[in-house]
């Protein structure tokens, strides 16, 4: 019984530890990079900490491709009122579990792939110290770029969708809608022509 508890505090603590390190990720590979750099230390160099970035990196975007994969709709059933129904507005436990792995999967393997094509095409930068500098300023979009991705994505998305769902019951409004939209057919008719 001794040894079982002994697991499952280490346990616990280790979920600590690696909780404050991916949550403190982006930070980490913006700041700790540079202070290397400008405070150089005979037992560290810059390679060193190029390595660790980018081996650590598959596993912290991973992580953050958790947190954003629902984040949108935890928020959107936050702001409407819905916060308690929100698994189940999201397909259920297995939905909303299987799309949080998916989406951990595709983080893990995306940013593995912009690390190793970051890294092929960054390696000359390594050699000169302005080159290194570079290197760390662009390296936290390459560990990120699954994240990214789908932050940009959604953007986009976010700006093409427009809700007319009001305009079913108000007549002036669908009459106005309606109105606009011949206006804007006949616009780029004449623009063909």
């Amino acid at each position: 019984m001794k040894t079982l508890f002994a697991y499952i505090a280490r346990l616990i603590v280790l979920s600590i530890v690696l909780l404050v390190f991916f949550g403190s990720a982006p930070l980490f590979y913006t700041v700790v990079p540079f202070w290397c750099l400008f405070h150089p230390s005979p037992y560290f160099c810059s390679r060193d900490m190029a390595t660790v970035v980018m081996l650590t990196g598959p596993f912290a975007c991973g992580f953050w491709m958790t947190v954003i994969c629902h984040w949108h709709t935890v928020r959107k059933a936050q702001s409407e009122g819905r916060i308690d129904r929100w698994r189940e507005t999201e397909g259920g436990m297995v939905c909303t579990v299987g799309k949080s792995i998916g989406f951990m999967v595709m983080g893990w393997f995306g940013s593995a792939l912009a690390e190793l094509i970051f890294s092929l095409v960054s390696r000359p930068l390594l050699w000169t110290f302005t080159g290194r500098l570079a290197f760390f300023a662009m390296a936290p979009f390459a560990v990120f770029a699954p994240v990214w991705i789908v932050l940009l994505r959604r953007w986009m998305r976010g700006r093409k969708q427009v809700d007319f769902s009001g305009a079913k019951g108000d007549r002036e409004l669908r009459e106005t809608l309606h109105a606009i939209s011949l206006q804007a057919k006949s616009m780029r008719s004449q623009n063909a022509h």
